[in-house]
């Protein structure tokens, strides 16, 4: 019995392998979307700490909540009974030696307790050829981390059709569509995620692609506040079926694994960060290959910040403006693939 199965998981094993296949229109699959990350070279996912981490690392959702620190002051006068604490240590500490000193005392007690919070998280962008770009998504604290959704999608306009005899029919518009959901959890230095996507796809006239996949994440910080490192894995063990024309086949997504390190500077010059990283199409290295991704981030103050980043060989440039932790936003642009001029992104989040 156990043979009959191992055979059958490598089974399915070499077929998943074997099956590839390329997604179109659905371009944040492979170049993903927010202003942030196209400012900062695409090296995002160790420092995403919004909602757009269902798509960039799900280890960010984890920083969707927050602690608040509460002082107390406790009385505990000579004769109160020091056996009746409840079995918490620090207190008892505390009711024996006023105990032992022999009179009442104020003393202040630290307390931590979780904050509810909420994000929004919105980015559109104009792309070359007449493509739109976009995602919306919202974030809150649960189950002792970060629970989000979010929808992205491509508009493709202004395509040509062509009937049998090569004569024009005029022009179409393709839309893509993608939902998020996922879940980051951390404590110490550690945070991990999982999200999972669903995908729908107009390739041609009649013809759709529908599929999904799983994306997982880490992100570690291996010396507080200077140096932090993050790992993920987009459309694991995804599928995809196309219709249209009588065509109907079940293949591969491309699984995207991406790296990144940010070192902080430390103080006095701590406004100032590098990220540096690659992502890997693990389907395709030869044609896709490895692409290095570097970004510069500095802070003229509290308020303002400037981003300078690389994808490939694609420059990028942006800026952003944060009120203390409620609002913040942010524009940049790089480089069109295809070097026919600049792509232009904007975004906006909102915390409460």
């Amino acid at each position: 019995m156990k043979s009959k199965y191992t055979i059958l998981f490598c089974s399915v094993l070499v077929a998943t392998v074997q099956i590839q296949a390329r997604t179109s229109s659905g371009q944040f699959l492979s170049e993903g979307f927010g202003a942030k990350s196209v400012g900062l070279g695409n090296a995002y996912g160790v420092v995403v700490s919004d909602p757009s981490a269902v798509y960039w690392n799900p280890a960010g959702l984890a920083q969707i909540y927050s602690e608040k620190k509460i002082t107390q002051k406790v009385e505990a006068p000579k004769d109160i009974d020091k056996s009746g604490g409840g079995g918490d240590d620090d207190f008892n500490k505390l009711l024996g030696e006023q105990n032992t000193s022999g009179g009442a005392a104020n003393e202040k007690v630290e307390i931590t307790e979780p904050v509810f919070q909420f994000q929004s998280n919105s980015s559109a962008a104009m792309l070359s050829q007449g493509r739109l770009l976009y995602f919306t998504g919202v974030g809150i604290s649960a189950f002792g981390g970060g629970l989000a959704a979010g929808g992205a999608g491509t508009r493709v306009m202004g395509v040509q059709n062509y009937n049998t005899q090569g004569i024009s029919t005029g022009e179409s518009i393709y839309n893509s569509h993608a939902g998020f959901l996922g879940y980051g959890w951390g404590r110490g230095p550690v945070r991990l995620g999982v999200s999972g996507m669903g995908l729908r796809e107009e390739i041609g006239p009649g013809a759709v692609v529908n599929g999904g996949g799983l994306n997982v994440g880490a992100q570690v910080v291996v010396l507080p506040s200077l140096v932090s490192v993050a790992a993920d894995l987009k459309n694991l063990a995804a599928v995809q079926s196309r219709t249209g024309g009588g065509l109907y086949d079940i293949a591969k997504l491309d699984t995207r694994f991406s790296f990144s390190i940010q070192v902080q500077a430390p103080p006095p010059n701590a406004n100032f960060k590098l990220l540096l990283g690659f992502t890997s199409n693990l389907d395709d290295l030869k044609g896709d290959g490895t692409r290095l991704n570097m970004g510069l981030a500095y802070g003229f103050n509290k308020y303002f910040y400037a981003m300078a980043g690389i994808s490939g060989s694609r420059p990028a440039v942006g800026l952003g403006i944060k009120i203390a932790k409620f609002f913040e936003m942010s524009v940049s642009a790089n480089r069109d693939p295809l070097g026919r001029g600049f792509q232009y992104f904007g975004e906006l989040n909102f915390t409460f």
